[in-house]
């Protein structure tokens, strides 16, 4: 079993938290951030942080090993050339599936069933009848996940629900569960032309940047696109040209590039456009769930096992 170790908690932690920590971890010596400012060399000794450390403390810290982050996507984080380069373990958490899925179907369903469009009206205590025309039917159409990790097979199983066949898109192009067929990245304009809903769940790395460009966009046949995953994956300027032709016949944004958009930008006032402020991995418990996933490791780490949910800081998730 590992020795106590010393662990940094760079963010308050719930009632109890301490507790549990010490109870997996015999003697292991608990600090914050304050105590870090009142004694600098601290930094030098600390072996496990949770949930994250800032970039300028990397390097000095020569005897860290693993820090665990309270969230998934790591992409700014091990871009910084001393997160590349320190020996530590990264780990994230995989705790988004249901409430990103969730937050993508609303989104979908809003966007098919006139809902936005309804609750605008609504508010003005407007009875529009001309809502009930132009929409759109999942059942029977298909459904194209890029990113088939944890949130894309949620959404795919969602899909399969409401009687869409679904197309994954991953890079490997491995078979999954979820999914009727997967393809690579290569075959993605083929996969958009054949789809009436196309969910975007990518992490941002130099293959994704720009992964939904002029090209994509004038594959589809007037699809609904969703984003969750990272802004950069879609060309936004395209993505306006598309709405505004038809070739997308809506979209559901929680990420966008830039992000947040700037004031007066035509998508905040597109009226087939939904936007959220990047919160659909948000959901009710997330702290205590990803502090589990910090204890489970944690128990792990004292039995000398493998860690669960490791990055890969060359893929960049």
């Amino acid at each position: 079993m590992a020795k106590a170790p010393l662990i940094l908690f760079t963010r308050a932690g719930e009632p109890g938290w301490a507790e549990r920590v010490r109870a997996i971890a015999p003697g292991a010596r608990l600090f914050d951030e304050k105590e870090l400012e009142d004694d600098p060399g601290l930094i030098g000794r600390v072996e496990i942080c949770y949930p994250g450390l800032k970039p300028e403390l990397w390097d000095k810290a020569a005897r860290l090993r693993w820090v665990q982050a309270d969230y998934a996507g790591v992409d700014t984080f091990v871009d910084r050339p001393e997160v590349r380069r320190h020996p530590a373990v990264l780990t994230n958490v995989h705790i988004h599936g249901q409430s990103i899925a969730e937050h993508l179907w609303g989104m979908t369903l809003a966007l098919t069933r006139n809902l936005h469009k309804a609750a605008a009206e609504q508010a003005k205590g407007s009875w529009k009848a001309s809502l009930r025309e132009g929409l759109s039917s999942l059942a029977g159409h298909t459904l194209c996940v890029a990113g088939l990790g944890i949130v894309g097979t949620r959404c795919a199983e969602i899909g399969r629900a409401f009687g869409m066949s679904v197309i994954g898109i991953s890079r490997h192009a491995r078979p999954n569960r979820a999914a009727d067929e997967v393809v690579g990245s290569a075959e993605r304009a083929r996969a958009f032309a054949r789809s009436r809903v196309i969910m975007l769940i990518l992490p941002n790395t130099p293959d994704t940047v720009g992964f939904v460009g002029k090209p994509e966009l004038d594959a589809t046949q007037g699809a609904f696109l969703l984003n969750a995953g990272r802004g950069p994956s879609v060309v936004t300027d395209e993505l306006v040209a598309a709405l505004r032709d038809g070739r997308v016949r809506g979209a559901g944004l929680d990420v966008t590039d830039p992000e947040p958009l700037p004031g007066g930008h035509p998508l905040w006032a597109a009226p087939n456009v939904i936007i959220t402020p990047h919160y659909a991995g948000n959901h009710p418990g997330y702290a205590a769930e990803a502090f589990e996933v910090f204890c489970r490791n944690l128990e792990r780490w004292m039995r000398d096992e493998p860690l669960e949910c490791v990055v890969d800081r060359a893929a960049g998730y």
